[in-house]
């Protein structure tokens, strides 16, 4: 009888492949483990599922190629079942959702390599007569090529030699071949891996018609010459760093190196670029008394091996990373692991830090700055127990840390640990389902925390711990409104008369400012000083494009189109262009001139990236700037004890947002920030500027009164069955013609109204139904990339109900049409943003 079993393929497709086991084998390989398939003219390596195979015609199933993972699968049973609930809920394509549990070099296309034996290079020595003709020619073109290449190469490469790849199994097997997989042999049991030569690169400068004649109309390729000239003139910067927001980057500097836009120099790097070369080793603290009731819960939860969702609600600065580390070391006392989830990169440095202090080489860190080697360098060294804690973003809640005890969530309310693209999970989420899984403690942490993780606390779901006051002796800062109605700011720094003050005492006592503004740039927008037109952007709904000085550079900050700006205004011909509102490069280069002699720093996407960021950083640390500058970044939990000023300029900035969540981004993103001042030993003042002083969430920030917003937010909440009384999920359809679009999403919503109408007689008598489908709408941003976008909302006040809708709804996924009118639709469950 035929043996079959599903495989999950890295393609985006929405099911997974039967394939037939080979008689040679003595068993079918077991879930998780990795196997080489035949996938139409190509050969992948996908992951056994844990899930019955699908009935195949007779005759049409094809064969296993290779056991990749002969001995023990990639995948642990648990990470097994992690993507198979994953794939459901999320409503994914299987192989992508797998795909994510594994560096890249263990997945994708046939990464094997091929070289002659001895006896390979024996029988090409001798008259070949053992050896049929097939078998002769692909021996000889081995030998004529590298001593170790490519299997992919070797089959590929024209003329194709009939059944290449059968042959050089059988070849291997009779020992004339050697076939290797990446991370085989000596790499598997590799322990430390300090340093690799890879490619390091710089922009190597030139001018505009130059540009354009390389670049052409991609985008991706004009974004990434910019990065690289936006770094301090002569600085190299690795391939690796490029890969996280770039992961086509090789590809996509091939022309720009040949042109000579990009200089390649192959150097030296460590195999972690973020890691502080020598670290001094620290000691437990002394806890205060609610760390000592926090960590006496926590260590129970963890002697019990049992699953414990456990909320760590603290006010900023009370010392949730001390509980942590010691929750951490009581788990690992007993023979366990830990995973760490930091929302960014941006926080991945000093809390790896900390944590290497107190533990030392026991900790991995996973973060986009990582080349693929070092991925893999470091996800062999968890799966094999060497590190026992790993730390990074969201990704890090699949690394296969051995005896895993307990998964830390640090700033779990942060948006960012909701993925917006591919398989969009949310990291928070999947860990508390993979901690159940394991029976594991799921610590999160937060001064904010989500609505939806107080009301399950307050609920008594989740285990709630609470930290009210702060190690140091100072508390909370004291924080001042500043309504922008009566104090009218300066139109260059946003500044206030109250905030300039304060600003210049706060420099003249050698003290340390933030300031704070969630826009970046220059100028949001050019205007015509004779007709009044801006500049927008000709892909997209946004009614302008960003000014960004420092490079002289019109960017859109939804699509990433890159353009040079005018010298007179397109519309009119005539006018000059002025800078519309001021974003954090403006407010930098404005504050010298405010307050002379101030030293300024700024942070935010343009000055973060790669080791820039940690550069920034250090120097404000080290008190090298007096004040510092930034977006968001500034709330991601930094520690810096010389601020005692927090200055946020336009407090009301997000409250006019279409999205249900904006009241309470608002009040996370105001406390996050003010709690970065008075963290040593000086007391600390914020002063928040805003139009709506009087709204809920800016009045609620103010006092530090968290309890207060959550009240009033979920009473908003509870009436709309929004979450956490509700739950939901946007069905979005786009392409590059609107009406194809348009009559996509009507027919999308006429099903689900269907099927919502199915529900209303399961439940008829009752007051109101238990689903519901808003839409279809334009999208509140209805144009991005030149594709227009409609979506629809699917509310429902249980979970049941919509998983029902989702998974009739699932068929009429992906894409449809053909060309021009294609168009593609996709399920968001659980969205983070409506826009």
């Amino acid at each position: 009888m035929t043996r079959l079993v599903s495989v999950a393929a890295p393609v985006a497709v929405d099911r997974g492949f039967t394939y037939a086991v080979p008689e040679s084998w003595r068993e079918a390989p077991a879930a998780g483990s990795r196997v080489l398939i035949p996938f139409g003219s190509r050969h992948l390596i996908g992951v056994v599922r844990d899930a019955p195979a699908e009935a195949v015609a007779e005759g049409r199933v094809r064969e296993l190629v290779d056991l990749v993972d002969p001995s023990t699968p990639a995948l642990t049973p648990d990470l097994v079942r992690l993507c198979e609930w994953m794939q459901e809920y999320y409503v994914a394509p299987v192989g992508e959702v797998y795909r994510l549990t594994l560096p890249g070099l263990l997945t994708g296309e046939d990464v094997r390599t091929v070289s002659l034996t001895a006896a390979g290079e024996a029988a090409l020595g001798s008259a070949l007569g053992d050896l049929a003709a097939a078998e002769a020619r692909l021996l000889r073109r081995i030998s004529e090529g590298p001593k170790e290449q490519e299997v992919a190469r070797v089959t590929g490469q024209a003329p194709r030699i009939p059944g290449a790849l059968r042959l050089l199994v059988e070849l291997a097997e009779r020992g004339l071949v050697e076939l290797r997989w990446a991370g085989a042999g000596d790499e598997a049991a590799r322990t430390e891996v300090h340093f690799r030569r890879t490619d390091f690169l710089r922009g190597a400068g030139a001018d505009e018609g130059a540009i354009r004649g390389i670049v052409g109309r991609s985008k991706q390729r004009r974004a990434l010459l910019d990065l690289l000239d936006g770094y301090d003139a002569g600085s190299w910067v690795s391939l690796g760093e490029l890969r996280g927001p770039f992961p086509r980057a090789r590809e996509l500097l091939a022309p720009l190196v040949e042109a000579g836009l990009v200089a390649r120099e192959e150097q030296l790097r460590a195999l972690d670029p973020f890691a502080a070369p020598e670290i001094e080793a620290t000691t437990p603290q002394a806890p205060t008394r609610d760390q000592e009731l926090a960590l006496a819960a926590l260590r129970a939860a963890i002697d019990r091996r049992a699953f414990a969702p456990t909320l760590l609600h603290g006010i900023t600065g009370s010392g949730k990373t001390e509980v942590y580390l010691q929750a951490i070391a009581h788990a690992l006392a007993a023979g366990g692991g830990a995973i760490v989830l930091v929302p960014e990169i941006a926080l991945t440095p000093q809390l790896s830090d900390r944590f290497r202090a107190r533990f030392g080489e026991t900790v991995a860190v996973l973060h986009s700055g990582l080349t693929p080697r070092q991925r893999l360098d470091a996800w062999q060294q968890i799966r094999g127990g060497h590190r026992r804690i790993a730390i990074g973003p969201r990704s890090a809640v699949f690394a296969p840390v051995q005896a895993l005890r307990v998964i830390v969530v640090d700033e779990e309310h942060d948006g960012s640990f909701k993925q917006e693209e591919g398989v969009r999970y949310n990291a928070r989420d999947v860990a508390l389902v993979r901690a159940r899984e394991l029976g594991a403690l799921v610590l999160l942490g937060s001064a904010t925390p989500s609505l939806e993780s107080y009301e399950l606390a307050r609920s008594g779901r989740y285990a709630y711990l609470r930290l009210q006051s702060r190690p140091t002796p100072r508390p909370l800062p004291e924080v001042e409104l500043v309504p922008l109605a009566v104090h009218q700011p300066d139109p260059e720094t946003l500044l206030t008369a109250r905030l300039r003050g304060a600003l210049r005492e706060t420099v003249a006592a050698k003290e340390q400012a933030i300031l704070f503004l969630n826009r970046r740039g220059f100028a949001t927008t050019l205007v015509c000083n004779k007709c009044g037109a801006l500049h927008p952007c000709p892909d997209c709904s946004a009614p302008s494009m960003t000014y960004h000085l420092a490079r002289n550079r019109l960017m859109c900050h939804l699509c990433g189109l890159i353009a040079a700006p005018p010298a007179r205004c397109p519309s009119c011909g005539d006018g000059e262009l002025l800078h519309g509102n001021p974003g954090t490069e403006r407010v930098e280069v404005s504050l010298a001139a405010e307050v002379p002699g101030c030293r300024v720093l700024r942070l935010d996407r343009d000055t973060s990236r790669g080791r820039a960021l940690l550069s920034t950083l250090n120097r404000f640390r080290r008190h090298e700037a007096d004040v510092l500058v930034g977006t968001q970044m500034l709330s991601k939990g930094h520690d810096f004890p010389g601020v005692t000023l927090v200055g946020i300029l336009q407090a009301d900035h997000g409250l006019g947002l279409p999205d249900l969540r904006a009241s309470e981004r608002t009040f996370q993103l105001l406390t996050q920030v003010a709690g970065r001042a008075g963290r040593g030993e000086r007391p600390g003042r914020v002063l928040i500027q805003a139009f709506a002083v009087r709204h809920p969430a800016i009045a609620a920030a103010a006092r530090h009164d968290y309890e207060g917003f959550a009240a009033w937010e979920l009473e908003r909440r509870r009436e709309l069955h929004n979450p956490p009384f509700g739950h939901l999920a946007l069905v979005r359809v786009s392409g590059l013609d609107a009406g194809a679009v348009t009559l996509r999403a009507e027919a999308l919503a006429a099903a689900l109204r269907e099927r919502v109408a199915e529900i209303e007689v399961k439940h008829a008598g009752e007051d109101e139904c238990p689903a519901s489908v808003l839409g279809p709408v334009p999208s509140p941003i209805e144009r991005i990339n030149s594709k227009t976008r409609w979506q629809i909302l699917l509310r429902a006040r249980a979970r049941p109900p919509l998983r029902w809708l989702l998974r009739s709804l699932r068929p009429l996924l992906g894409a449809a049409g053909s060309g021009a009118h294609e168009t593609h639709a996709l399920v968001d469950v659980d969205p983070q943003s409506l826009l």
